[in-house]
């Protein structure tokens, strides 16, 4: 597998539900391509300063993605991509 760091902003589709700790991402667009995510393997908080970020790794049309939000922005980022074997 190799890993390919990106570092760049996407639009986003995520549910805030009531209650959850944090988004639920349901899609995403980068360079005018939809990645659908199937499932969500982690999500976890990471502070930046005083800044909070949520980190999370999906699967996603046979990719592996780690996608950051930026809680205070609202602005998520496509940190890197890998493809699955």
């Amino acid at each position: 597998m190799m890993q390919h760091f990106v570092n760049e902003p996407v639009d986003a589709l995520a549910i805030y539900r009531r209650g959850a700790p944090h988004p639920l991402l349901c899609t995403f667009r980068w360079k005018d391509q939809r990645y659908d995510v199937k499932e969500t393997h982690l999500v976890h908080r990471k502070n930046t300063g005083e800044t909070i970020h949520r980190i999370y790794s999906v699967d996603c049309d046979q990719r592996t993605c780690v996608l950051r939000l930026d809680a205070d922005r609202a602005q998520w980022t496509l940190e890197s991509m890998e493809l699955l074997s």
